[in-house]
């Protein structure tokens, strides 16, 4: 089987464009398991779920992403690659963005691994220990306003929680999730503020408006 993808940009260099390298595999991205916690109760029908008692949310496990690359060289130009490719990446944390999801990189440390040379081509495998999200290129941003000093908005994210930068003209309160939180005038991280799986109601007091900047991931 083919891969869907046709090329993957690793760090700043192109699979295709700067190696001449196809990727040939169709498993290339692995699906991240959830971090589970079921637990046995003697006289307990069924296993008690714990997996999100200390954060609220499912953790995962880490992904791997696997490029199986091949490419029609001679054998001097893919002695050259393969150990330029050796030594920029091997056991370097890179991120990673494929051709047809431009929107979207990963991030995870890759091995390099298996180079071969058969005839006219060359092969090489790039596997990389990746994080389980998939994250956004672009930051997220929404600004709240009002006309008087109490603003309320529902704050958009995705599938990680994530702790927001958090912008304010003045010194106000922060209610998030049945918790109060003080801010001070500026940008700051809350500690303790998480938003959520999708939707994040919020509501201020003692400022005009107020401003989230944050990555967005998902699965």
């Amino acid at each position: 089987m083919n891969s869907i993808f046709t090329g993957a940009l690793i760090g700043d260099e192109h699979t295709l464009r700067d190696w001449g390298a196809a990727i040939t595999n169709s498993d290339t991205i692995s699906v991240p398991e959830p971090n589970t916690v079921l637990l046995e109760v003697p006289g307990r029908s069924g296993r008690l779920d714990l997996s999100e008692v200390l954060t609220g949310d499912v953790s995962y496990g880490n992904r791997e992403i696997k490029l199986k690359l091949a490419a029609e060289t001679n054998r001097e130009e893919w002695v050259d690659t393969c150990f330029h490719i050796f030594n920029k990446y091997h056991g370097r944390m890179v991120h990673v963005t494929f051709d047809e999801d431009p929107g979207h990189f990963y991030v995870g440390r890759a091995s390099v691994s298996d180079p071969q040379r058969v005839a006219s081509a060359g092969q090489l495998t790039v596997t990389i220990d990746a994080e389980p999200f998939r994250y956004e290129q672009e930051e997220y941003e929404v600004t709240f306003t009002g006309t008087t000093t109490a603003v309320s908005g529902t704050v958009e994210n995705l599938r990680m929680p994530v702790s927001p930068a958090v912008t304010v003209p003045s010194a106000c309160q922060l209610f998030h999730d049945s918790k109060i939180y003080e801010l001070k005038k500026g940008t700051q991280v809350v500690p303790g503020l998480v938003l959520h799986s999708f939707e994040n109601e919020i509501s201020v007091t003692g400022a005009k408006s107020i401003t989230f900047k944050f990555r967005r991931g998902c699965l």
